[in-house]
């Protein structure tokens, strides 16, 4: 290569300089970074060695931390132990003094109490806790009972100014409750202002699981219930025995049957504010167990006496007292449907047997009222008025044809189905006791238009028995006039009752009236026919021996 021209090496000092500057520092660099090296493997050297003196120490310090811990875990426990072994020492005196004076200190005593007793049941395994815990139970036992009997106290004292009078009972008795709101009719039973300690001591004893509590209450509701029904004459405690209802006379047996629909609507009455006090005290999840409990003897004596009536009522005039039975337990059942419903145990079956009560009343109505006509057909009494007058038995049944068709629910009773499902019964079918009628309606229109036969089928026995009797007579005249006056009567008292005459009909008595101008005219056939027939004869010449 050739150079140009004038160009060639120059030596420059300040260059040279610098080289030699950087290469004393990359030789320092290089010495320091092996001596670095050197000391961090010392370093290194004497960390190890130091992690090693110190591993001990560590070691050591973690298990003081660790039983520091524990020692501070086992002293809480300890002394959260030994604070509910002290409970029971320390509330006992509160609880002793019991909750007449300091109803929220005995109650919040109670509290921890029974808090402290669930704790020291779990740690039953420690020897020092059974001992401890027997006392702490002993007086918690002691505590609900003196809890226990401050409730019955209370609620017996405030009982007493709030007891239903005889009064009001009777005043209400007629109360129709399955149409109004059984509201209306209801009773204060005790001071509203009584009833938060109530609730208070109640949701204590319940939360202990002291079920005594419910027992005394139903025992105290139970006696007030019973002395309300003796102030009108009724003795819950004592039914009269089913063979004493058998020999009853028959105004005993009507009194008997009387005292027993008393029984029955006071009873349905009294449990309807019976129900409004338990839903007061008790908590919802028991409150209606309790009233049930409450209510059940009281509607089994009612089922019970009401059957031993049915039963031992079998003379046929009776069925008036039925009617009125099945009236008022018609009346009643749907109240009590209400009151016992959601209720456990034993309701069901009760409300069954109530139902079954009622359709063995309505059998019973029925058959009373067919051995009626049967006994209507086969009167034998013999003894005829002698001027042709009207006959005992047209009087007596008449009387009962209006007697019972003044009770507006008789075609129902008698001839019309139950609706509804029937609720399970222990007690046995109805129809196996009184047969009633074969065939049952299913509506109010044909159970009427059943009554209407059987009502016209009953007037058809008593004439056609009349006409049996009529021939006793030897004179046919004063037979003539004994059926065209009976005949009149039936027609005459049937016209003159509006629910006969618009049970029978317009045609039933335009016929029965036929039937007396054929009686009547037959009498006069009898009785003036001859003399008018001499009257047109002529006279024969020898009048003395005319023959009248």
């Amino acid at each position: 290569m050739v150079m140009p021209a004038g160009s060639r090496n120059v030596y420059d000092p300040r260059q040279s300089r610098k080289a030699e500057f950087i290469q004393d520092r990359l030789q320092v660099l290089d010495r320091l970074t092996v001596e670095s090296t050197d000391l961090l493997d010392v370093l290194g050297q004497t960390l190890h060695q130091l992690t090693a003196l110190t591993a001990p120490i560590h070691s050591r310090a973690t298990a003081l931390t660790n039983a520091q811990q524990n020692i501070a875990v086992a002293k809480q426990a300890v002394d959260h132990l030994l604070e509910h072994l002290e409970t029971s020492r320390r509330v006992q005196s509160v609880l002793e003094a019991g909750p007449g004076k300091d109803l929220d200190g005995f109650l919040d005593a109670l509290s921890q109490l029974e808090h402290s007793n669930v704790f020291l049941q779990q740690h039953g395994s420690l020897a020092a806790v059974s001992q401890a815990l027997a006392h702490s139970q002993q007086v918690f036992n002691r505590a609900l009972e003196q809890c226990d009997a401050d409730f019955r106290a209370t609620l017996a004292a405030s009982s007493r100014g709030h007891a239903p009078t005889t009064a009001w009972l009777r005043s209400n008795l007629d109360a129709d409750l399955a149409v109004g709101s059984p509201a209306e009719a209801t009773l204060d039973l005790i001071p509203s202002s009584v009833l938060p300690k109530l609730r208070r001591m109640v949701e204590i004893m319940l939360e202990a699981g002291y079920e005594i509590a419910q027992q005394g209450y139903i025992q105290l509701r139970d006696k007030v219930l019973h002395q309300a029904l003796q102030e009108l004459g009724i003795d819950s405690h004592h039914p009269v025995a089913a063979a004493a209802v058998a020999l009853m006379g028959s105004e005993v047996l009507e009194k008997h049957i009387s005292g027993w629909t008393t029984e029955l609507r006071a009873v349905t009455l009294l449990l309807v504010s019976e129900q409004q006090l338990a839903h007061s005290i008790w908590p919802s999840s028991v409150s209606q167990e309790v009233f049930a409990r409450l209510a059940s003897p009281h509607l089994v004596n009612v089922v019970q006496a009401g059957r031993t009536i049915v039963e031992a009522t079998r003379m046929p005039d009776k069925v008036f007292s039925l009617l009125s039975m099945h009236k008022h337990l018609q009346a009643s059942l749907p109240v009590l449907q209400d009151l016992l419903r959601g209720a456990q145990g034993n309701t069901d079956r009760l409300l069954g047997d109530l139902s079954a009560l009622l359709r063995l009343i309505s059998n019973a109505a029925a058959s009373l009222f067919g051995a009626y006509e049967e006994g209507v057909a086969r009167d034998s009494n013999k003894v005829l008025p002698m001027d042709g007058t009207i006959h005992p038995l047209t009087a007596q049944v008449l009387s009962y044809m209006k007697r019972l068709l003044s009770y507006e629910n008789a075609a129902d009773v008698m001839y019309r189905s139950s609706s509804g499902s029937q609720v399970h019964s222990e007690q046995p079918d109805p129809q196996d006791i009184f047969p009633g009628p074969p065939m049952r309606t299913t509506g109010s229109g044909e159970a009427k238009s059943a009554l209407s036969a059987g009502v016209a089928r009953l007037l058809m026995q008593l004439l056609d028995n009349l006409e049996v009797k009529s021939r006793a007579y030897k004179n046919d005249a004063i037979a003539a006039l004994f059926l065209m006056n009976n005949v009149h009567y039936v027609q005459w008292s049937v016209e003159n009752t509006p629910a006969a005459l618009k049970l029978l009909g317009e045609e039933w008595l335009e016929r029965h009236k036929d039937a007396v101008e054929d009686w009547g005219a037959k009498y006069h056939d009898i009785t003036w026919m001859p003399l008018v027939n001499m009257l047109k004869a002529d006279p024969p010449g020898d009048i003395s021996r005319v023959k009248v």
